[in-house]
């Protein structure tokens, strides 16, 4: 397993100063506006490094790994291609809403009919027509959720990054092989950070934050052992708990405003925390401690007797509302203080 992992952490950063070129010389770039935070035009397709690196190396994972079949796999390679491919056009394209859309949910409909989807939440087996449902609408919602937090240096790829080792770890403890995809997207990742951290020389563009999204909703929709099965949705909301409340607190602010719910604006939760004095580097510290806090409780929780690892992950959920509710009101403080 640690030789693809190497190999997607390898493939993604010698890949980064190629794009980088490449953007460069056909003005690829992530134009700066009113509601961005950077300055200066970045290109912003190193999303292809990732999927690069991923595809390449949980390829010949998947195919060397005697336990775990690649043909098995197929509808989530090809799904998350779908994801991949249509946000990459979008970014040099620009495309209708409605065409990433029907992407999306077409990538949704190859996995959850392939039986890539949740069917039991703690002791409730789902009737079908739930399941679909909820599965449906956690995937499209985390590969918006990832898409929508993906608005400073360094934020969205360390929240995946520390996500997918989360998952990978849990895995492992449980003996299942989906462990070394998970670690293999979180490597393919870390090639990325390196060049997309504070100040970024480069963003990984819808392509990037929308696969990831993806990868991330669909890690947990494998088969696992009925322990984890008992509280995985709550383990995977948890682990997703920071982009999945800025999001719902972004839907919330737009619909309260009376404003088109894709609309974008400046009050997602790292442009609070900028208000509030932190630096880019700052807030991304700050963010990156609450998320290894939140993927540690996620990991202690599969150690745990099943009402304990319950209680310890809804208190998990408790906090991390208690730590948007907090930045919340003292941005708010100090903007009518401006004011």
């Amino acid at each position: 397993m640690s030789l693809f992992i190497i190999l997607a952490f390898a493939l993604s950063a010698l890949s980064m100063p190629l794009i980088i070129k490449i953007c460069t010389k056909l003005s690829l770039y992530d134009y700066t506006n009113i509601r961005k935070i950077h300055s200066g035009n970045i290109p912003r397709l190193g999303g292809v490094g990732i999927v690069f690196a991923f595809f390449v190396s949980a390829g010949f994972y998947l195919k060397n790994n005697t336990n775990i079949s690649l043909m098995a796999n197929l509808p989530v390679l090809v799904a998350a291609f779908i994801v991949f491919i249509f946000a990459f056009l979008d970014d040099i394209l620009t495309f209708h809403a409605s065409i990433k859309l029907a992407a999306q949910l077409a990538a949704c409909g190859i996995v959850m009919f392939n039986n890539y989807r949740f069917t039991q939440i703690f002791n409730w087996q789902l009737p079908l027509a739930v399941s679909y449902a909820l599965t449906f609408m956690w995937i499209l919602g985390l590969i918006n959720a990832y898409n929508l937090i993906d608005g400073m240096d360094g934020l969205c790829g360390s929240l995946a990054f520390f996500t997918g080792i989360a998952i990978g770890v849990i895995n492992l403890l449980i003996k299942n092989q989906i462990s070394g995809l998970s670690f293999i997207f979180s490597a393919s990742i870390l090639g990325f950070l390196i060049f997309n951290k504070p100040p970024a020389k480069i963003f990984m563009g819808d392509c990037g934050s929308q696969f990831i999204g993806f990868i991330i909703a669909i890690l947990p929709l494998y088969p696992t052992s009925r322990d984890i099965e008992f509280n995985k949705a709550l383990i995977m909301i948890v682990l997703a708990s920071i982009p999945v409340l800025d999001t719902i607190a972004a839907i919330w602010r737009r619909i309260r405003d009376k404003k088109p719910i894709m609309e974008g604006d400046k009050s997602h939760l790292h442009h609070k925390l900028l208000n509030l004095k932190y630096s880019k580097q700052k807030a991304l510290i700050l963010i990156n401690i609450i998320q290894i806090f939140i993927c540690l409780s996620a990991i202690l929780s599969t150690l745990l007797e099943r009402n304990n690892a319950t209680a310890l992950l809804i208190e998990t959920i408790v906090l991390s509302v208690l730590f948007f509710i907090v930045i919340h009101f003292t941005n708010r403080h100090t903007m009518s203080k401006k004011g």
